[in-house]
């Protein structure tokens, strides 16, 4: 170190200009550095579960939801509706929107005179104008469950335009730049100025919640960082009572700070939300080898010494402690690379890149500025004052150790006790500064649309098989009945939704040509890309959890998976009609099961929850129910209404309808409306006509005879169901509409259960058995990760603390050539640690990316405090061997300088507590506790440590200090005569 302060004393102008020319290209290139907004890049992208995050957002057009909210007292006027139409164009030609969907935009599905008609739930060529017309539109809407709670909300003030951003891979257009977009567009369509009173447009959902987090960082840091260079100029200035003690720690950071930031611009690296915090982390870390430095300086200087021979003494007696304190710290930092998210390696890559940068400032820069003649200021009476305060305290130090040691084994008690107290609850939109923009839009989501979080499956299959369509419902049912979790979508509502709106009943059909029908009418339109893709082989279902509250993202994730691995991998389709007796028995109780099960999640959904014996007694009245003289009657009526009107595929003469409507009278029982046997009946009747007409006419009677059947067969179950239901519920028509979908499954003789079950029924090659569906699922989306990163957070953390450590310990062993002086010289950082965690623990305050940190902040100010005091505390002890002595000289400097040091950067940190986002504002506050608490038993329980456990290299000092009084008193008794 003194060849390297000699070499920059020496061509000290040299250095400065060089450090200035690399300043200045390296400020040049960190004006170009940007900031990625973009949460998906944030996590290993090796990952598996990453790497299918991504691949579903390519595979059906993007992963990551937006929401454009707008709010008023009544969205449905004229001119609402039209704004949200202009959003609504507007946002579609916006670079990184995929989809847009809006009440003007979206697909319905409405029952005609000529059956099923599939368009726009709003008329673009007329839409709603009149008082009546928009209270008509306001009912339909209303009435709906796919629209309410989905783009308008129950009370009709607040409208939703969903906005998938393109893309899930790396290399998908940026989320930040869209979401930028997004606004710019808005401001320019709608401006803020130009809307009604009590109107508002805000941005809620995944993109805009990182995008907003990451502003508040960077708008917060633009305003706190210079709030906290003053309060450090403040305190550096009442440390020192010096402008070198101010300008040259600060000097040194700035440096330091403008080198990385211009670093990360070249190697093409973006400040994230982590990342953004690195100016002030190194404010905290750069500026103590400086203060250090300076406080020796300042020593040398006040003896007479001249201002380069000072320079020189300063690293020739703090290079090694100053090196060590760099390694060290740099390590801690380094540790954080282990983890599987990208920021959080970043974080601690840079960081530590940011130390050893800081470190070359102080080698080179530090001693050239030196070397000028720093004229160091007479000891004033404060300076004076602050001596007799610090020698009291090492008096007490040095008296009452074993107090302060059983003192410190008390508070690490209290510590562990609440450490596993720490929340697990840490909600990610605290991170938004309440009462913003972002704040509201988040909050409008949880309390009116059911949350901004989707929760997302895949489903791999034969998509039009009813079979792999009724397990996703299934799937759909159970989804809304977990807590917080709602407002559940896949393509299998979709089709149960065509079919109500053209059968009156909310179910996948029987058959696969009724599914292909169904589906045919959607062909081309943009909801089916975004729920189907890869040739109708993979669907996504999603959900919506209206919180990103950890603690209830990782229930979801498990109660999700735990449900699924109940589902059969392997389906099998049995048809109940080709059961024999024994079997049709148990396929029938199987059944009745399915049907209780399915009934108890729709009426869970709406917070209704039946006895299941209740439920039994409904579906068992209901598979019971035979075709008593009233049906009979009705599906009189309804054969004749058919065959006397325009939709009978054949024109018959009324004798002909009359032989035909009383022969099915006779006929049909609990087999009723089979095609063959209604064919022969048509032919009986009407000899003439042709054989195919009449196939066709008999499949048309077959579903007539079916439905009407069905109808009268379910009715009173409907009925007995409702009288069981609360009164405010019992008139619920989106509760009825599922219900009654689900018990409709009474009527269909096709059945769905697992593979391996259906073999224990049924015996080997039994007609009963149609066929065999495969299908796969499995949980994806955000959540999944998220929650990936929940479980990982912690481990990550602990695992990188325990690397630290050790390194630390085996390095400080090594250099001091005492492994218990390694040992005893991270106890105060451990505590430090301990403190932390166990403040966290009794505040409820959670453990996420930016309170993880702390515990490196700790090791890395924690283990300079340590080094440096150690070092002069074994210096002083050489002098003259005198404990109580030696350790008041170490307080009285290097003492002093962790205190400027502790309080300098803590105190700056507390500016924090007035950023926006509580995870600033806890970082701040928690990250001051700590280098308080780091300094404060730093100067207390070291010392004690030390001069109690005395290990070796200690030992030696004290007998090198005790030889080297002795020398002296001895030339000064030789020397006395002859001063004589």
């Amino acid at each position: 170190m003194l060849k390297i302060a000699d070499f920059v004393i020496r061509f000290r102008w040299a250095v400065i200009g060089v450090i200035a020319a690399i300043t200045i290209f390296l400020g040049l290139q960190a004006k170009k550095v940007d900031l990625n907004a973009d949460f998906s890049t944030y996590f290993n992208q090796e990952d598996p579960m990453v790497e299918q995050y991504n691949r579903i957002g390519d595979v059906f057009g993007g992963n990551s939801i937006g929401v454009a909210l707008i709010s008023s007292d009544n969205i449905f006027t004229a001119e609402n509706l039209e704004l949200v139409k202009k959003l609504t164009d507007v946002y579609r030609n916006v670079e990184g929107i995929a989809y847009v969907t809006s009440l003007t935009n979206v697909i319905d599905f409405r029952k005609t005179e000529w059956g099923l008609e599939v368009g726009k739930l709003l008329n673009q060529n007329d839409p709603p104008r009149t008082p009546q017309a928009l209270a008509d539109f306001k009912s339909y809407v209303m009435q709906k469950d796919r629209y309410e709670g989905n783009l308008v909300s129950a009370d009709g003030t607040t409208t939703a335009i969903i906005l998938r951003f393109a893309g899930g891979s790396s290399k998908a257009i940026s989320q930040f730049a869209t979401a930028q977009r997004l606004k710019a567009v808005t401001d320019e369509v709608a401006p803020a100025e130009t809307l009604s009173p009590n109107t508002g447009i805000y941005f809620g959902g995944m993109p805009f919640l990182i995008f907003s987090m990451a502003m508040n960082i960077t708008n917060s840091l633009s305003v706190l960082v210079p709030l906290m260079l003053l309060v450090l100029l403040f305190i550096l200035y009442a440390g020192f009572r010096h402008w070198a003690g101010v300008i040259f720690p600060l000097l040194v950071v700035g440096v330091s700070v403008i080198w990385v930031t211009g670093l990360m611009s070249i190697m093409g690296l973006k400040f994230d939300m982590l990342s953004g915090i690195i100016p002030v982390v190194l404010l905290a870390l750069g500026s103590a080898d400086g203060i250090h430095l300076l406080k020796r300086y300042f020593e040398h200087r006040r003896t007479g010494e001249t201002a380069r021979d000072s320079a020189r003494s300063v690293y020739r007696e703090m290079g090694t402690p100053i090196l060590l304190t760099t390694v060290t710290t740099m390590v801690g930092f380094s540790s954080l690379a282990i983890s599987d998210f990208s920021v959080i390696r970043q974080f601690g890559l840079l960081t530590a890149l940011g130390v050893l940068l800081a470190l070359v400032v102080t080698l080179t820069l530090l001693p050239a500025l030196l070397s000028f003649g720093i004229t160091a200021n007479r000891a004033s009476a404060d300076a004076y004052k602050r001596s007799r305060a610090l020698d009291r305290l090492s008096s007490l130090i040095y008296r009452y150790k074993f107090a302060l040691l059983a003192g410190s084994v008390g508070i690490i008690f209290l510590s562990v006790f609440a450490i596993p107290r720490i929340a697990k609850n840490v909600d990610w939109s605290l991170c938004l500064k309440k009462g913003s923009g972002p704040f509201h839009a988040e909050m409008l989501l949880r309390d009116k649309f059911g949350g901004s979080l989707p929760l997302q499956v895949l489903v791999e299959g034969d998509l039009k098989d009813p079979a792999v369509l009724s397990m996703m419902r299934t799937i759909e049912r159970r989804l809304e009945t977990l807590p917080r979790v709602s407002k559940s979508q896949s393509i299998a509502s979709i089709i149960s939704e065509m079919n109500e709106a053209m059968n009156d009943r909310f179910a996948i059909p029987e058959s696969r040509q009724g599914v292909a029908n169904l589906w045919f009418l959607t062909e081309g339109e943009e909801m089916m890309e975004q729920l189907a893709a890869n040739g109708d082989r993979e669907a996504l279902l999603q959900a919506r959890l209206d919180t990103w509250n950890t603690a209830f993202l990782v229930e979801a994730v498990d109660s999700i998976d735990a449900f699924l691995s109940t589902l059969p991998a392997k389906v099998a389709v049995v048809d109940l009609d080709l059961a024999s007796p024994p079997a049709r028995s148990e396929l029938l109780r199987l059944k009745r099961e399915q049907i209780v099960e399915a009934l108890g999640w729709d009426l869970e959904k709406y917070g209704v929850n039946l006895k299941k014996d209740d439920l039994m007694r409904v579906v068992e009245g209901a598979l019971k129910r035979g075709v008593d003289d009233e049906t009979r009657r009705e599906v009189r009526f309804a054969v004749s209404d058919y065959l006397r009107g325009p939709e009978a595929e054949v024109e018959l003469p009324d004798a002909s309808i009359g032989d035909i409507i009383f022969a099915l009278g006779k006929s049909f029982g609990n087999r009723e409306g089979h095609p063959e046997e209604i064919s022969r009946i048509i032919m009986k009747a009407e000899p003439g006509l042709n054989p195919e007409d009449a196939d066709f006419l008999a499949e048309s009677l077959a579903v007539i005879i079916r439905v009407t059947v069905g109808e009268a067969r379910i009715a009173p179950a409907l009925k007995a169901l409702e009288e069981l239901l609360p009164e405010s519920l019992s008139v619920n028509n989106n509760l009825r509409r599922e219900v009654k979908g689900t018990l409709w499954q009474v009527n269909e003789s096709l059945l769905y259960i697992d593979a391996a079950a259906a073999e224990k029924v049924l015996p080997q090659g039994s007609p009963a058995l149609v066929r065999e569906v495969s299908w796969r699922y499995n949980q994806t989306g955000l959540v999944p990760v998220l929650n990936r990163m929940e479980e990982e957070l912690t481990p990550t953390q602990t695992k990188s603390l325990l690397l630290t450590l050790i390194f630390v310990i085996i390095l400080l062993g090594f250099i001091f050539r005492s492994v218990l002086g390694g040992l005893l010289a991270v106890v105060p950082i451990a505590i430090t640690i301990l403190v932390n965690f166990g403040v966290m623990g009794y505040a409820g305050i959670g453990l996420d990316s930016f309170t993880a940190m702390i515990a490196s902040i700790a090791i890395g100010l924690g283990i300079d405090y340590a080094i440096h005091f150690i070092s002069r505390l074994r210096d002083e002890l050489r002098v003259d061997g005198d404990e109580p002595a030696a350790l008041k000289r170490t307080m009285r400097t290097t003492g002093v300088s962790i205190i400027i040091n502790a309080f300098s950067v803590g105190l700056g940190f507390t500016v924090l507590l007035a950023a926006g986002g509580q995870h600033i504002r806890l970082f701040g506050g928690l990250t001051t506790l700590t280098m308080m608490v780091s300094g404060l038993l730093t100067l207390l329980i070291l010392p004690s440590l030390f001069l109690w456990l005395k290990p070796g290299f200690i030992k030696r000092a004290i007998g090198s200090g005790i030889e080297s009084s002795r020398k002296r008193t001895a030339e000064e008794i030789l020397l006395e005569p002859s001063a004589k």
